[in-house]
């Protein structure tokens, strides 16, 4: 079992609802066997969204995740405690058991004992699932996410009003999970399962991590979790204020953006009803919409956060890209029609947004912001850069690799053909 290996791996994950409402953006994580990891934010920040895709629940938008599971079925693999408890008329705690139990095939006797114990199911049992309250579903539900004896096990809703007595046996119980290389992520646990069970917070802010660090490193600057998240949402409430006038200056940028977003959906779908469509025309429009979809919502945290370096030279990099891809598509003459829009748009973020974007320095209401880059913020945008180069390497290698087997390929079907044409010029030579 390797710890250093992560269980789940996820790589530029972003999840967008109605093509316009980012839930994640871009989020890069790892998870790790023996980690229990609990996620923090406020409410509508992406926390259950993120648990969902992470449990192959929910399908993201963009993004790679890799898993590392020694179970094939992910089913089995990863337990998902969701927060919607809900069962139909009729249905006993124990007849769900027994369809939990038969659907993962389970016949270690003594795990689902140990289950129902820590869980308390053994007093529920003939009780129908409708009766229960709240808290006592929100249990069973934990209960039913660790049935299937999986690697990962990720907790939507863990409150703070369990009973004290169970408290101490599950957290007892998750220590010992953990101890032998499983995994358990949360959801806002209560304080109690944050201090006693977590061993790295990470905090989320409008669909992207604002902080991930291990609870030692808290500890240390802050002493306790507690005070950590006092700190976090102090910080937040300042960031809140210094912006009212900001997001004044953006309002113009992100109208724009919506309106040229909208113009291009709209193109989008009448290409789309054409009976003959070109097909990569198609592709190219929607790469177009979706460079200034991603724009908007770049500008629109610009005008909710702080305003770095990083932030301002991935927008101005963003900016580029979209013009670059918009000059692929009006180079052609055959799609005329769609100049209009597609040059105004042009005209639009070449004229005033790359100027706006074009240092580290931007005005707002008349006072220019100088920005400034930390060491760290220096240190990742580094080790961006170098993730970046092997990135680019691994698909070099792989062309090179491709075309030596292309080569390679074509050498045997030649060599065949050789030694085809020699049989058969002995065979006429022995006729």
């Amino acid at each position: 079992m390797n710890f250093k290996t992560p269980i789940v791996d996820l790589t530029n994950v972003s999840k967008i609802y109605n093509k316009q409402i980012w839930a994640l953006k871009k989020i890069d994580l790892k998870l790790y066997r023996g980690q229990c990891i609990s996620l923090l934010g406020s409410n509508g920040s992406g926390k259950t969204t993120l648990l969902r895709i992470i449990g192959n629940n929910l399908k993201n938008t963009t993004g790679t995740i890799n898993y590392n599971l020694e179970e094939e079925n992910i089913l089995k693999a990863i337990g998902l405690q969701k927060r919607e408890q809900s069962w139909p008329n009729g249905f006993k705690v124990k007849d769900i058991n027994d369809l939990w139990i038969r659907i993962y095939d389970m016949n270690d006797l003594e795990w689902i004992n140990k289950l129902k114990d820590v869980f308390g199911v053994n007093e529920i049992e003939e009780k129908y699932l409708n009766k229960l309250s709240i808290v006592r579903l929100q249990i069973y539900a934990i209960f039913l996410a660790f049935i299937s004896k999986p690697e990962l096990v990720l907790i939507d809703e863990l409150s703070s009003d369990i009973d004290f007595r169970y408290e101490e046996k599950i957290t007892n119980f998750f220590k010992e999970y953990l101890s032998v290389g499983n995994t358990l992520v949360l959801n806002s646990p209560s304080y109690y399962f944050l201090e006693n069970l977590t061993d790295r917070v990470v905090y989320l802010n409008d669909g992207e991590i604002f902080d991930d660090l291990l609870i030692k490193e808290i500890e240390k600057e802050y002493k306790t979790v507690m005070e950590y998240t006092k700190s976090i949402f102090k910080e937040e409430l300042v960031v809140e204020k210094k912006i009212k006038n900001k997001s004044k200056f953006f309002s113009t940028m992100n109208t724009k953006t919506e309106t040229y977003s909208n113009n291009l959906q709209t193109l989008i779908e009448q290409l789309e009803c054409e009976e003959h469509h070109n097909e990569k025309m198609l592709n190219r429009l929607k790469e177009v919409y979706f460079s200034v979809l991603d724009l908007k919502t770049n500008i629109d945290n610009l005008s909710v956060s702080y305003i770095n370096a990083n932030s301002i030279k991935i927008i101005s990099k963003k900016i580029k890209a979209t013009i670059k891809s918009i000059k692929k598509l009006t180079i052609n003459y055959r799609y005329k029609k769609y100049h209009k829009t597609l040059n105004s748009i042009e005209k639009f973020l070449s004229k005033e947004l790359k100027r706006t974007f074009a240092n580290d320095k931007v005005i707002v209401n008349g006072d220019v912001l100088s920005i400034t880059m930390s060491k760290t913020e220096k240190k990742q945008l580094e080790k961006l850069k170098e993730r970046y180069i092997k990135e680019e390497q691994k698909i070099i290698r792989r062309k090179i690799l491709k075309q030596q087997f292309k080569k390679e390929k074509k050498k045997i079907v030649k060599d065949k053909l050789v030694q085809e044409s020699l049989k058969e010029d002995i065979t006429n030579e022995i006729k």
